[in-house]
């Protein structure tokens, strides 16, 4: 990069930091007015005591509660399953803790050693006090060590939302401690900060990713109404009968103070939403198997990440869960479970099919599966996104014959493979 580009990037890199400021300042008004106005008609109400947890969090179903002294922090984590089956780790995201795989844990020890990890601030772990401390490397770099430290070669990841990140620099840095990773939500960071970046619709989309950025006003906002934030984030999965008010109870037990909300939000404000900009070397590809699962009605995350996201893996498979929302593991337990465990217990040299019929079909339905797995593999093979990377094809291309795939996938009902 020659000198007057590192000065364009510089202050390009600049222009944006002000503008995510001035984003933030202008929805933590937004927030601020109401909750004043929600003050004034007394619909602010003081969080209740919690002195128990709920009897959920300690199923003995879900595990062995553990805690990993490191060097700066002492990680939370629960154990299920065989300790000599091949390890599984799970990495929630933000604001989040473990119990979020309370529906993954149960079926998923049945094959693996499975390893649900309370993130550093969050759940029982400890929470540094500084936000700079909670960035992805930092956290990434806690991974890492829990894995060597169970004495392990190597585990499978399964990451949700900004547990996503976290896997995705895993992959990057730390290639030799992962055998297969598994996504929920969690697009390519290059990818997300792309769409973030290319219209203002998408700067409202993700306005909370800046709201966060402020200082206090946050964890002000996420807990009165006694932990109002929680009743926001499941509102969906309540109308879908999805989450029980007992776990319900185990998340607001689990933030019950103020300061509970700092780590999780510090993880959010450590999210890197800088504009891409055409001096920025493209990201490497991962070799690492890859599934990415995202919900076909995801209204801050559209499905089309996803398939740009194959660009940057080098054997990537994408699945369509149904339903809207960050929380298809939870929402779509069964669907996101049958998933993870036919693509964590396949065999690394299986070559994965592009259609594979899980059940018994009319003959037509056979017929234009097997026709659209030709037509599949046909753009696959020019895109090179079976086998290989995308890199490097003309993206409207790619994203056309993708798009008419996946129409034609969802006609048939039918799934395919990147």
């Amino acid at each position: 990069m020659g000198w007057t580009a590192a000065v364009k990037w510089w202050v390009l890199a600049c222009l944006h930091t002000c503008l995510e400021w001035v984003l933030a300042v202008v929805f933590g008004t937004v927030v601020l007015t109401r909750l004043v106005f929600a003050f004034m008609r007394g619909a602010v109400r003081d969080p209740r005591v919690r002195d128990a947890p709920p009897p959920c969090l300690e199923h003995p179903d879900l595990g062995r509660h553990k805690f990993l002294k490191l060097q700066n922090v002492k990680l939370h984590y629960v154990e299920a399953g065989n300790p000599e089956a091949q390890l599984v780790v799970m990495l929630h995201g933000a604001p989040d803790f473990w119990f979020t795989w309370r529906k993954q844990i149960t079926t998923l020890s049945l094959d693996f050693c499975v390893v649900a990890l309370d993130l550093r601030g969050c759940g029982d772990s400890d929470a540094p006090s500084r936000s700079s401390q909670y960035a992805t490397p930092i956290v990434a770099r806690d991974v890492a060590s829990l894995i060597t430290v169970l004495g392990r070669d190597k585990a499978h990841l399964v990451c949700a939302g900004q547990g996503g990140q976290v896997g995705w620099y895993l992959s990057y840095h730390y290639p030799q401690l992962v055998s297969k990773m598994v996504l929920i939500h969690a697009p390519h960071p290059y990818v997300i900060r792309q769409y973030i970046n290319t219209r203002w619709a998408n700067y409202l989309k993700s306005w909370y990713l800046y709201f966060v950025r402020l200082p206090y006003v946050p964890e002000l906002a996420a807990h009165v109404s006694d932990n109002g934030m929680i009743d926001q984030m499941f509102s969906p999965l309540v109308a879908a009968k999805a989450i029980t008010e007992d776990e319900i109870e185990a998340y607001k037990f689990t933030f019950s103070r103020r300061e509970d909300w700092r780590g999780p939000l510090n993880h959010l404000r450590q999210m890197d939403l800088s504009k891409v900009v055409k001096e920025e070397p493209l990201p490497d590809v991962i070799t690492k198997p890859t599934l990415l699962l995202m919900g076909e009605a995801d209204p801050a995350l559209p499905m089309d990440l996803a398939y740009r996201s194959a660009e940057y893996v080098e054997r990537i498979t994408v699945r369509q869960v149904k339903g809207r929302g960050h929380l298809a593991h939870v929402s779509q337990a069964p669907q996101v479970n049958e998933a993870i465990g036919e693509f964590l217990r396949e065999m690394p040299w299986r070559p994965l099919s592009p259609l594979e019929e899980k059940s018994s079909s009319s003959l037509v339905r056979r017929v234009m599966g097997a026709s659209l797995a030709a037509v599949t593999s046909t753009v696959n093979k020019t895109t090179g996104a079976l086998e290989m990377t995308t890199r490097g094809l003309p993206i409207g291309f790619k994203t056309m014959a993708q798009g008419s795939i996946k129409l034609a996938e969802s006609k048939l009902g039918l799934e395919y493979d990147y």
